[in-house]
């Protein structure tokens, strides 16, 4: 099964303090101009829903913890070697200075555990806005008709995507799938036995909404393109194919700048929820996790895509 193509990247744009439809036009974020205030969280208000509301709550102030563990940490020796785990060659001095901004940026002061203040920017739709080319994704039943979350390839649908409003201000919006993920403190609970002893797609990133939340936010310009230059695509999914970059011995350049797939993970969005998850989860678990292996043939229903596609895997 293919994954997005190169063209099949989040997309991105200016921020805005008013609350804009995905179809175009803008009307007041609220009725009295004097509670109009800068916000710290995305903007909800779309979001009829108390409980989806609830959930995306939770699931930015879980992103923001994770990020934030991430920046206390990451300089400790016992997490030394994460870097080039997870980064590969752009684990230099230059890059980690990057790498640590990206996650800066998303979290900011955090004085209240809700982030920075341009995560207030962003808009979150109740609709699915979006409506792929073939060109965009280049799999399934992609006809520039079908809405992002009801195309599916191979039995797989997606979680949630990044991309302005055609009045250009960044926008997500997250598939129904995700109002059944987790939130932190439930993965926690029992000593940690719901993440398993691995670093686990099956087991983590599927059913944290948090980790949707942060992968999400690595696509918006003002957290990752002011740290790395370049916008943070998606060029590999889930933990075991993002390692795959990392470690990848392939010298056949990649993308339109020659750069091979282990100079691609300073600007792949996975990549940053992995290394995070890592940190955070053996420092809030106080446990070791072992690498991460395919999990291809281990959850059959309910799978996001793109899934595993790695050369020369059987």
């Amino acid at each position: 099964m293919k994954t997005f193509t190169n063209q099949a990247l989040a997309v991105f744009a200016i921020s805005s303090l008013v609350q804009a439809h995905p179809q175009g036009g803008f009307h007041s974020t609220s009725a009295n101009p004097a509670l109009v205030t800068k916000r710290k969280l995305y903007n909800l208000d779309q979001i009829s829903d108390q409980d989806q509301k609830d959930k995306l709550t939770q699931g930015l102030k879980d992103a923001v913890t994770i990020a934030a563990k991430v920046l206390e940490k990451m300089d400790d020796s016992a997490h030394e070697s994460k870097w080039e785990y997870w980064f590969g060659p752009k684990s230099d001095s230059e890059s980690r200075e990057k790498i640590r901004n990206v996650f800066k940026n998303f979290v900011g002061d955090n004085k209240d555990g809700t982030g920075a203040d341009i995560n207030g920017d962003v808009l979150v739709f109740p609709d699915d806005y979006w409506t792929p080319s073939k060109k965009e994704i280049g799999d399934g039943n992609t006809d520039g008709n079908t809405p992002f979350c009801s195309i599916d390839i191979n039995g797989k649908t997606g979680t949630a995507y990044y991309k302005p409003t055609q009045d250009k201000k960044p926008g997500m919006h997250y598939c129904d799938k995700v109002w059944d993920r987790k939130n932190l403190k439930t993965l926690l609970e029992d000593n940690c036995k719901a993440l398993g002893n691995h670093i686990s797609t099956v087991l983590w990133t599927k059913q944290f909404i948090g980790a949707n939340v942060l992968h999400e936010f690595m696509h918006y310009p003002k957290v990752g393109k002011k740290a790395v230059d370049e916008l943070i695509r998606d060029y590999k999914y889930d933990a075991w194919q993002c390692r795959y970059m990392s470690s990848n011995s392939d010298k056949s350049p990649i993308d339109m700048k020659g750069r091979k797939w282990e100079e691609l993970t300073i600007v792949n969005a996975d990549t940053y929820v992995w290394y995070a998850l890592d940190i955070a989860f053996e420092e809030l678990c106080q446990k070791k996790f072992s690498g991460p292996r395919s999990e291809k043939d281990d959850d059959q229903t309910n799978q996001d895509w793109p899934d595993e596609n790695i050369p020369g895997e059987k």
